[in-house]
């Protein structure tokens, strides 16, 4: 059986059309991808102050996951900051236990921007 016919109130046939960057493009792509809808429902949802729709639970759950192990990385930078200036003797090789922790991090920023991309992170 085939769908009803819509209206013709309920017909989109103007059409908007705008220019963006291309990393603003990709922005928006990777927006309405990560919500599972289509660019332009994404942007008629945002133009007209639609509810958009929740970040599936599975993703929820991966970022909480990222953001804890983030928090472990800090506490470890935090830790090595308190002995270095308690002028106790930090890690043998202090550059050696950053570049392990800047490396971390950097795979977690991956896990959210995907590989190769910054997300307009500065280079660590």
């Amino acid at each position: 059986m085939a769908r009803p016919k819509k209206t013709a109130e309920e017909l989109r046939h103007d059409q908007l059309k705008t220019r963006v960057t291309t990393p603003e493009r990709v922005t928006v792509e990777y927006n309405a991808t990560a919500l599972g809808i289509t660019i332009a429902d994404f942007m008629r949802r945002r133009i007209l102050g639609y509810r958009l729709p929740s970040v599936p639970a599975v993703q929820q759950r991966g970022i909480a996951a990222l953001a804890i192990a983030l928090l472990r990385i800090g506490v470890n930078l935090n830790q090595i900051a308190y002995q270095l200036n308690a002028g106790r003797a930090g890690p043998s090789d202090i550059s050696a236990a950053l570049s392990v922790l800047i490396a971390r991090i950097n795979a977690i920023l991956d896990e959210i921007y995907g590989p190769g991309d910054n997300g307009g992170r500065a280079v660590l």
